[in-house]
């Protein structure tokens, strides 16, 4: 029988990555990016920036730990951390406003005269940004056993094939949609995001207090 942590921690997983990249958002972008190209080339260039993606989250995940100890970081104070970066993009997905944090219009220009934009700005910052990496740590700093990294790992495959997928419907996702759909859709992403991030830091929080009660009791 799976046991329930196990299960609570693969939902936590699932929902914080899905809510933090939210493939619509990238949308227009990848659209916008693609835009001219033949299918053959926008599908090769959506493989590029998803394949990306797992690479950076993966290595990110495996090297969270050691990162903490070479910079003498406490898990807690990067959950705290972690939690006020995600929460201002929760924010600005609250407003439909599109996150600097995930990319900069900078970015976006530069990506717009590029030839293969899967790697960047597409794979890095726009699917995969600051706030997906710093999920990734601080639910890695949450693995208990080899089995909470298998559910992160398959949280993660989880989450960047349906990034994949809705990419590539994203023409005929965005005509059925619409602008108001992908708004409505957006917020109820972000106000998830927002619970998320305030968990994060209410756990950091709570954790820092406990260990300063204890040393100084």
């Amino acid at each position: 029988m799976i046991p329930e942590g196990l299960i609570t921690f693969g939902l936590l997983s699932l929902t914080s990555l899905l809510a933090i990249t939210n493939p619509l958002t990238a949308a227009p972008v990848y659209l916008a990016l693609t835009e001219g190209q033949a299918p053959k080339n926008r599908a090769r260039t959506l493989r590029i920036a998803v394949l990306t993606g797992l690479v950076v989250l993966v290595t990110f995940t495996l090297l969270g730990g050691a990162i903490f100890q070479v910079f003498g970081i406490t898990i807690d104070a990067f959950r705290i951390a972690g939690g006020v970066i995600i929460f201002g993009i929760a924010m600005d997905m609250l407003q439909v406003k599109r996150s600097r944090v995930k990319s900069t219009q900078e970015e976006e220009d530069e990506g717009m005269g590029k030839e293969e934009v899967g790697i960047t700005p597409l794979g890095i910052p726009m699917i995969v940004g600051p706030g997906a990496i710093t999920t990734v740590m601080v639910l890695a700093g949450d693995a208990l056993t080899p089995a909470y990294f298998a559910v992160l790992f398959l949280a993660i495959l989880l989450v960047l094939g349906s990034i994949y997928g809705v990419l590539s419907a994203a023409p005929y996702l965005t005509r059925l949609l619409g602008t108001s759909g992908v708004n409505v859709l957006t917020r109820i992403m972000g106000l998830l995001l927002a619970v998320i991030a305030v968990q994060f830091m209410v756990d950091g929080i709570r954790a820092i207090a406990v260990d300063i009660l204890t040393t100084t009791g």
